[in-house]
């Protein structure tokens, strides 16, 4: 579009080019003979010519030049004069939601919106040049972006910081899966408000559900890894039913396998324990009381030993642990059979000061013990838990109290009591 000014401009250069143009014929009708009777013109009259012609050239590239200048400055005012207009972004926030309100000079093809890095939601437009449109608030700090589009495809942007504890929970579980030193998988669910409960399950098995503790935004358990190559699928719900999914595959080592078996008598234990790649190491427990398992150094695949068990009741816990470190633990309760114990204090009919007392106990006899009259006598076994023992006891005058009580090995405990009078 011209305007006067621009106008007014052209005109002035066409004047220019006139008046040089003038000066141009002036100058080639130049001619020092002219109304004389002489012939052609003389050389200094040519080279007036060619200075004419060249002066002519100039002056139409002075034109040409100033022509080009002022189409460029038109040029770039009409860009700065047409810059596309921006829509106005408005945001408005309530108690639970907020309102995104658009205005513009032209019609908007569309509002793109979302909360922080999450997925964009876009409304069209109907033609119209306002447009709002309601968003829940997200409950905590976030960031609301806002892209408007218009009819002639400008785009304008807005983001905006919104702070809310009555919006809704957008935030999801966070689950950790790691590999633990013993070979099991840690799972680690997190959130920030409240969980609800967690699911497992390897492969297409049932799912197991882990309900939530004392801490309910964090819910922490272990799990066994089965030997082979198999599919994880841990699942983390919290109080608003945001859900969380993590599926992994984890390559899983064997455990030891452990057998405890009850003697026939009731009076001992057989251990077995194997593993494909070797046992490192067995603990045993009894009734509270660790005992000492040799394995030898070269990490055997299978191991067996029998152990005594005392009269009574035994809480027995045996845990086997193989060279990947992987281990079992059996726990057995095992009412050990008494030992027989025989005992015998007599007088002897040829030896009337004299007592023969005689013990027997096919287990073997550990330790014994003595008391006449209320005095206790210290009395030693001079065999390594014999089965069966006997001695003569020297009797005082008058009554006679004898007490003898015998120990077996597997602390079966008898006692006999015996008045003899001599």
């Amino acid at each position: 579009m011209f305007t006067r000014k621009m106008l007014y401009d052209i005109i002035s250069r066409e004047n220019e080019k006139g008046q040089v143009l003038q000066k141009m014929n002036q100058i080639l009708d130049y001619n020092p003979n002219k109304g004389s009777s002489g012939g052609g013109s003389s050389k200094s009259d040519k080279i007036v010519r060619v200075f004419a012609v060249l002066m002519g050239i100039f002056g139409l590239f002075l034109l040409g030049n100033a022509a080009y200048s002022l189409y460029k400055n038109n040029q770039q005012s009409a860009t700065v004069e047409q810059a596309p207009a921006k829509a106005s972004i408005v945001v408005e926030q309530g108690e639970t939601k907020a309102i995104i309100k658009v205005s513009h000079d032209k019609a908007i093809e569309k509002v793109i919106y979302s909360w922080d890095t999450d997925k964009e939601t876009t409304e069209k437009g109907n033609g119209e040049s306002s447009m709002e449109i309601e968003v829940a608030l997200a409950a905590g700090e976030h960031t609301l972006n806002i892209k408007v589009i218009d009819i002639d495809g400008v785009e304008s942007k807005h983001e905006e910081v919104l702070v809310s504890e009555t919006g809704e929970d957008k935030v999801y579980p966070v689950i950790t899966l790691e590999v633990t030193s013993d070979k099991k998988v840690r799972v680690t669910a997190t959130d920030e408000t409240e969980l609800s409960y967690v699911t497992y399950r390897w492969n297409d098995e049932v799912e197991t559900e882990v309900p939530v503790s004392d801490d309910n935004k964090k819910i922490e358990f272990d799990i066994d890894i089965n030997k082979g190559t198999h599919d994880l699928t841990v699942s983390a719900v919290d109080k608003n039913n945001n859900t969380t999914t993590e599926i992994k595959s984890f390559n899983g080592v064997t455990k030891p396998e452990v057998k405890v078996t009850v003697s026939a008598d009731k009076k001992s234990i057989d251990v077995y324990s194997s593993h494909e790649n070797g046992i490192k190491e067995i603990k045993l427990n009894i009734n509270g009381q660790d005992y000492d398992v040799g394995i030898p150094a070269d990490s055997p695949k299978e191991v067996s030993f029998n152990v005594a068990l005392p009269s009574g009741n035994n809480v027995i816990k045996v845990t086997a642990i193989s060279v990947e470190q992987t281990d079992t633990t059996v726990e057995e309760t095992v009412t050990a059979a008494e030992d027989e114990i025989t005992i015998s204090i007599e007088q002897q009919p040829d030896v009337a000061d004299k007592a023969l007392i005689k013990a027997l106990c096919d287990a073997g006899i550990r330790d014994i013990k003595l008391n006449v009259n209320d005095i206790d006598y210290n009395l030693t076994i001079d065999a390594t838990d014999p089965k069966e023992l006997s001695f003569e006891l020297p009797l005082v005058e008058g009554n006679n109290k004898i007490t003898f009580t015998v120990i077996s090995v597997n602390g079966t405990e008898k006692q006999e009591v015996k008045e003899i009078v001599r």
